[in-house]
């Protein structure tokens, strides 16, 4: 680890610390303002429970860093604004939607206006300023990962859990390959997640509500194009793919059994790979089995980044595919008899 690179490690303890005094004031905000998710027939949870986690979030992504700069000699470098803009229109997003659920194009619009702040503005990816084409297919990527674990926020700590084990395999690209991440970014959600889970595993006293989902999605997608700063080649792009499988596996088997089965695709419902894990294995046998999942795609994703041969980065992705194929099948035989979503 580098000189510079070990004060951002304080980053992610203070950052848990600043989730385990942000949470519970936002649960009183949430039980005082009204953002309650209400009990229903096909929900998990039997009392109004809150939804403003993505707010204790975002203010302790927030304290971690500038807490750091207080305390280190080292300077923090502050994200770029086009970042700043991009993830406060995802975190107003939710929360508009967590107030009262927008229609399906409205909320495609504004996750669009969040991905392209960060494409064209918070990120300095060569290729994405001089190809429009790449730059339309980074849009569609940024915006794929923020249904991704909007979809995936199904489940007590499913995400709390998911992402800052994601984040740790950005550290490692960061410490192990010199990739440019932004650490302080990285390391604020593995501590905040972290101390945000304390009280979202299950059963949850508090939901993270779209507010937070959207953030959390549209902070990997940010990772994930600052890591290409340095030289978006196919290796690259490759590790990213694989540290990123798990939540576009389940975005892609939900489209795609959906489709199959003739039912919308914008629709809430109890099909998603976690529904169907959690009807064999219980919560915590279905957030063991994603959380390992992550992990291997992340260490795989790393080794991948170092790679020049393309024999073994082929390998690599083909033999994450064939394995997600054969696992996704396996799920489609599995009918959820717990009826609910969280």
């Amino acid at each position: 680890m580098t000189g510079e690179a070990l004060p951002l490690l304080v980053v992610a303890p203070l950052a848990f610390v600043a989730a385990l005094v942000f949470t519970p004031l936002a649960r009183r905000l949430a039980r005082a303002t009204g953002y309650l998710d209400q009990p229903a027939s096909r929900k998990s949870h039997t009392e109004p429970t809150p939804l403003l986690g993505g707010v204790a979030i975002a203010a302790a992504l927030v304290a971690a860093p500038l807490l750091a700069r207080a305390l280190s000699s080292t300077a923090i470098a502050p994200p770029h604004p086009g970042l700043l803009a991009g993830a406060f229109v995802a975190l107003a997003l939710g929360l508009v939607d967590d107030r009262r659920a927008l229609r399906p194009g409205h909320k495609l619009a504004w996750q669009l206006v969040a991905g392209a702040c960060l494409v064209w503005w918070g990120t300095d990816v060569e290729p994405l300023r001089h190809n429009p084409l790449l730059g339309l297919i980074a849009l569609v990527g940024v915006v794929t990962l923020l249904n991704a674990i909007n979809f995936l926020d199904n489940m007590d700590g499913l995400v709390g859990a998911l992402v800052p084990i994601t984040a740790c395999g950005f550290v490692a690209l960061g410490l192990i390959r010199g990739a440019p991440v932004h650490l302080a970014v990285a390391w604020g959600l593995v501590g905040a997640c972290g101390g945000f889970l304390v009280f979202n595993a299950p059963p949850a006293r508090i939901f993270l509500g779209d507010a937070g989902s959207h953030l959390l999605g549209f902070a990997l997608a940010a990772l994930a194009l600052q890591s290409l700063e340095g030289g978006a080649t196919w290796p690259h792009v490759a590790a990213l793919l694989l540290i990123l499988s798990y939540p576009l596996f389940d975005v892609t088997f939900v489209v795609v059994d959906r489709i199959l089965g003739r039912r919308p695709v914008t629709a809430g419902s109890v099909d998603h790979t976690t529904h169907r894990l959690r009807t064999v294995l219980g919560p915590w046998g279905t957030m063991g089995v994603v959380s390992l999942a992550v992990c291997l795609g992340g260490i795989v994703g790393v080794w991948v980044w170092g790679r020049s041969d393309p024999l073994s980065i082929v390998g690599a992705l083909c033999v994450s595919a064939l394995g997600y194929a054969v696992f996704g099948l396996f799920l489609r035989r599995i009918r959820p008899t717990i009826q609910f979503v969280t």
